[in-house]
């Protein structure tokens, strides 16, 4: 009987940690309509994400099929930012997705060279079932230091 009843508690002992591990969606913000993240999103290596070139990101840019997502603080985007980025900083993005129009590529990017923030945003996105996400290699300074299209203040 004892055994039996060892055998019992073992079961719900184990049934319980497996539940407490188990992942729980987020509810939706304040006018999305389904929250982003899915059951089960896979979570990914920080360290792993894939990363677009000035070159390639201002093609994109200049065809209108893509969407620049600043993840630095309001007050750097204000300071200067790639024009007509969103400034979405880092620990509000997954929140805030539903900003960002649909079927564009999505890039990141932050004021690191090597693509930390940015990348640490592209990886939150993709992790929450988004797909074609990039951070974009170089960060700001290298696409300022281009001569590509900037802008300053808020917006």
């Amino acid at each position: 009987m004892r055994r039996v009843f060892a055998i019992v508690v073992m079961s719900m002992l184990s049934a319980a940690v497996a539940s407490a591990q188990m992942k729980v969606a987020p509810k939706p913000a304040p006018g999305q309509s389904k929250p982003l993240a899915v059951p089960g999103a896979r979570t990914a290596n920080p360290a792993n994400f894939p990363r677009i070139s000035i070159a390639d990101a201002l093609n994109l840019y200049k065809a209108g099929k893509a969407v620049f997502i600043d993840v630095r603080s309001n007050e750097q985007f204000s300071y200067g930012h790639i024009r007509g980025a969103k400034s979405i900083p880092n620990s509000q993005l997954v929140q805030r997705f539903n900003e960002v129009p649909p079927g564009l590529t999505v890039i990141t990017y932050c004021a690191c060279s090597a693509e930390q923030s940015s990348g640490r945003g592209a990886s939150a996105l993709i992790a929450h079932g988004v797909k074609n996400v990039f951070a974009l290699k170089g960060g700001w300074e290298d696409w300022k230091s281009s001569g590509n299209p900037t802008a300053v203040g808020p917006k």
